[in-house]
C-alpha cells in the first residue's frame, strides 16, 4: 500500500496548508468529504474491497488525520510537519490498523476522540 494522508474536515486554507508542509515528504493527500465520512478508512485507503458504508450515526465536525502505509520514521515525519505548519492538538491522528480499517472515519474519530478525553481526565 502506498503511504497516503486521509484529512477529515480541514477547511479549504488548512487543506492548502497540511498539502505544502507534507508536499516534501512525498506522501498522497486526499481530502475525505463528509459524504464519505461513513465509508471505512480502508476502503479509502485502498486497503480493503468492502466500501459499505457505515450505518451509525457518527456525525462529526473536529480534524482526523488517518496515515495508511506509514512505518514509524514516516509517522515522526509527518507529526513534524504538520506540527511546523502550525497543526496542534485539536487534530486528531491515527494509523489504518487491521483493527481499525473497516471503520468510518466518522466512527474513527468518535473512538479517538473518546480515547483522548480518557488519557485528559476528561472522560
Amino acid at each position: 500500500m502506498k503511504k497516503q494522508v486521509l484529512i477529515y474536515n480541514f477547511d479549504k486554507e488548512e487543506l492548502s496548508r497540511a498539502k505544502r508542509a507534507l508536499l516534501p515528504l512525498h506522501f498522497s493527500v486526499r481530502e475525505v468529504t463528509r459524504e464519505e465520512s461513513l465509508i471505512p478508512v480502508g476502503f479509502i485507503a485502498g486497503a480493503v474491497e468492502d466500501g459499505t458504508p457505515d450505518t451509525g450515526e457518527y456525525e462529526f465536525s473536529g480534524k482526523l488525520v488517518v496515515m495508511a502505509g506509514f512505518l514509524g520514521a514516516d509517522l515522526d515525519r509527518l507529526l513534524a510537519a504538520m506540527r511546523k505548519a502550525g497543526f496542534g492538538r485539536d487534530v486528531l491522528k491515527a494509523m489504518l490498523t487491521p483493527s481499525n480499517c473497516t471503520w468510518s472515519g466518522a466512527r474513527l474519530y468518535s473512538e479517538i476522540y473518546r480515547e483522548h478525553m480518557q488519557m485528559k481526565g476528561k472522560g
